[in-house]
């Protein structure tokens, strides 16, 4: 993609960096893109380390056996693979076949193992994959833009959970996917809502910087509207989004949490009992209804999106 000619009208800078709305990918991302070989550095060796710290040396037995009972009990994933069971076809290509791509230390994978799918996940971070491994996981140790190496065929899942943002060529990387998967297969993807309605008003109120926008990691910035449509322009058919607590509303409301450390220690517990509250008095419904309402006018702090193969 950094080859191409990128055409853009709005654009924003912050502390250097130059983001722009490109009208010849159908989204925003940062240009110049990085290369291939500094990303693949990057994430080979530091953002375990630096961006998202994992402590790996603490990994026993004791803790996979617990985590393996937190899988097994795993609201989050007994919804997603209800989700794809009735997306897929009533005829199914057998035997079942998941791909997670870019999991890092997430057990999605395993939950579908316990399930009898055939399963496997791309993981470049040496670290991740050995963690992964300790879980009967099969990792293909590799970048995510090589899926067409391993010559895979006839998934029926694939699972692309906040990757996107972070690859050069998203577009390239969705081809591939489409050629691997079956036909009817159900497609997954999770990235940031950023540069959303929510986002700019509090940045134009409030005068603020970009906070959103970080470097070197995130390199794509989507929308409902531009996944969708990356989507579509791949192959796929979007099929349903929703969306998690917009954190957008703590900024709106003067609740800097990028940059004031009370207002970052109030977010997660705020944001935890708020859920809770529905959780534990049997409203769950009502919270998804909620999510998925705020999704239908592209608020809230993620998109999580699927779609199937045409």
């Amino acid at each position: 993609m950094s080859r191409v000619k990128h055409e853009y009208v709005r654009y924003w800078e912050n502390e250097g960096t130059l983001v722009i709305d490109c009208k010849t990918c159908g989204f925003i991302h940062v240009d110049p893109i990085p290369t291939r070989s500094d990303l693949n550095s990057y994430y080979s060796s530091k953002y375990y380390s630096e961006v998202k710290p994992f402590k790996y040396e603490d990994v026993d037995e004791a803790f996979v056996v617990q985590k393996l009972e937190e899988v097994s009990s795993n609201g989050s994933y007994k919804g997603i693979f209800q989700r794809v069971n009735r997306l897929l076809p009533a005829e199914k290509s057998t035997p079942l076949k998941m791909l997670d791509i870019g999991c890092g230390n997430d057990l999605l994978s395993k939950y579908y193992i316990n399930h009898h799918w055939n399963t496997s996940v791309i993981e470049p971070n040496s670290d991740a994959a050995e963690y992964l491994r300790k879980f009967g996981i099969t990792v293909h140790q590799q970048f995510a833009e090589e899926l067409g190496s391993l010559r895979l065929d006839n998934l029926s899942f694939v699972n692309i959970q906040f990757v996107l943002e972070h690859i050069a060529d998203p577009t390239e990387l969705l081809r591939q996917v489409y050629e691997a998967m079956a036909p009817g297969g159900v497609l997954r993807i999770c990235v940031p809502n950023d540069f959303s309605v929510g986002q700019l008003a509090y940045q134009e109120y409030y005068e603020e910087k970009f906070h959103w926008i970080v470097r070197p990691d995130h390199i794509n910035y989507f929308s409902f509207t531009t996944l969708s449509g990356l989507l579509r322009k791949c192959g796929f058919e979007e099929k349903y989004r929703t969306t998690n607590f917009p954190l957008e509303f703590f900024l709106l409301g003067g609740h800097n949490y990028y940059s004031n450390e009370v207002d970052k220690k109030m977010v997660n517990p705020f944001v935890r009992q708020f859920q809770h509250a529905f959780i534990k008095t049997g409203r769950w419904d009502k919270l998804a209804k909620l999510y998925e309402s705020l999704a239908a006018i592209e608020m809230g702090r993620s998109i999580f999106m699927f779609a199937v193969k045409r």
